[in-house]
């Protein structure tokens, strides 16, 4: 692979924003002590295409413990431990009333793994680090003056919205296994059509799967929740499980179901449907889904989303009346007070997973009604009955759903008077 590079000189008005105070302290150290320090990733790649980054990662010639020695004793800048460091990764806190994180990577030369044994070998050569990394596009750094340099060719890349391995693929995917998933989450979003993959890259991504059974659950969720998140997200879920990725994952196999997740990936992509909420097609029963949260340890949130799809993708459809939101609504109502808003976002998605888009935009805008009445209200009438005042409440609430929610608490007291259910 060629060691030369390509630098490109970009306007200080597209990075010159990312300079905070906080930042140019750091450049500022390093250069004071002849270590190199640049942009790199993501960063660079976001900026090149006119997107603001969302995190940025940096990259130096000088060691971790060349870093330690910069920092000893340094007022402005804070290590924050973490277990990146024996990747040659050290997390800085810098500022004093204004604190920015950043993460400084020492260049690295070679990543050998071994079952979940990684050895990482060190250098000074930007080149040599820009050919280890995953892909071309990923290659690029950029110092503080806006030069950008390109060792792989990358630009030519991004221009071309090509997603290309630096070197052997099978290596870079050994490497680590994350890159499989990554490769998808970058493909969804550059690629200009959603099957221009590889043939190359695919075989290889048959051949590494099962270094994926190492990989740990909260990083295989992240890349899932972005890849589900992004461009052509049916078509590409569709492709990873054409890979034979499925069990790894945590995921069933199954040919059929795959297929459905396209189609409601793009019945519903409009109206961007949660990650779990297109994963649910996947699941046939509580096991498998059961099996899938044990695998990739997601929040509550999204496994109650999960549950609450499991639970009622079937059980409740548009009803065949004035209101075709009815039996949505009534679940809604239903649940504790408490519960309301979340569970008016989750009959959103079970909409969208259901298909019936043209109810959505309604759901959204309807306001959910607050029952009018209390069990301070009966007492304030004067009801000291020796029922449970739930009792009352029950029966009440059922009259307001026939009133389509539009009675006062005055006329349902007055209801509980005059049809005698205060008296039962």
């Amino acid at each position: 692979m060629s060691s030369s590079v390509r630098c490109y000189q970009i306007n200080s008005s597209e990075y010159q924003h990312l300079f905070s105070s906080q930042l140019i302290y750091l450049f500022s150290l390093f250069n004071e002590y002849n270590y190199s320090i640049r942009f790199v990733g993501g960063a660079v790649r976001d900026i090149l295409l006119g997107v603001s980054p969302h995190d940025i990662d940096l990259a130096t010639t000088a060691t971790t413990n060349d870093i330690l020695k910069l920092i000893q004793g340094d007022s402005n800048i804070e290590l924050v431990y973490t277990r990146a460091e024996h990747f040659g990764t050290l997390t800085l806190i810098v500022g004093t009333t204004i604190r920015k994180t950043f993460q400084v990577t020492t260049l690295k030369r070679s990543i050998n793994r071994h079952g979940k044994d990684v050895f990482v070998e060190f250098t000074d050569n930007w080149s040599i680090d820009a050919q280890q990394r995953d892909l071309s596009i990923n290659s690029l750094s950029m110092d503080e003056h806006g030069i950008v340099y390109d060792y792989i060719n990358g630009i030519d890349d991004l221009k071309m919205n090509r997603i290309r391995f630096n070197g052997n693929i099978i290596r870079r995917l050994q490497e680590n296994p994350i890159r499989i998933l990554r490769y998808f989450r970058f493909f969804g979003r550059l690629s200009s059509d959603p099957c221009a993959h590889e043939s190359d890259v695919l075989e290889a991504i048959q051949k590494c799967a099962m270094t994926l059974k190492d990989v740990s659950g909260e990083k295989i969720w992240i890349e899932l929740k972005l890849i589900l998140r992004g461009r052509f997200a049916g078509h590409i879920m569709k492709t990873i499980l054409e890979q034979k990725l499925a069990p790894l994952l945590g995921l069933p196999e199954s040919s059929v179901e795959m297929f459905e997740l396209e189609n409601r990936w793009l019945r519903c992509m409009n109206y961007q449907p949660e990650p779990m909420t297109l994963l649910m097609t996947l699941f046939n029963d509580q096991e498998e889904f059961d099996t899938f949260c044990k695998r990739v340890k997601c929040s509550s949130r999204h496994k109650n989303l999960g549950q609450f799809l499991l639970d009622y993708r079937y059980l409740i459809q548009p009803m065949n009346n004035n209101d075709l939101l009815y039996s949505y609504k009534e679940l809604i109502i239903n649940s504790h007070q408490t519960q309301q808003n979340i569970r008016h976002q989750y009959i959103i998605e079970l909409l969208k997973y259901q298909g019936y888009i043209y109810l959505i935009d309604e759901i959204k805008q309807w306001s959910i009604p607050k029952f009018p009445i209390d069990t301070g209200d009966l007492q304030q009438n004067g009801l000291m009955s020796n029922r449970s005042f739930s009792h009352f409440l029950r029966h009440l609430k059922e009259q307001w759903k026939l009133s389509q929610y539009k009675m006062t608490k005055e006329e349902l007291i007055e209801y509980g008077f005059q049809s005698g259910l205060f008296y039962m």
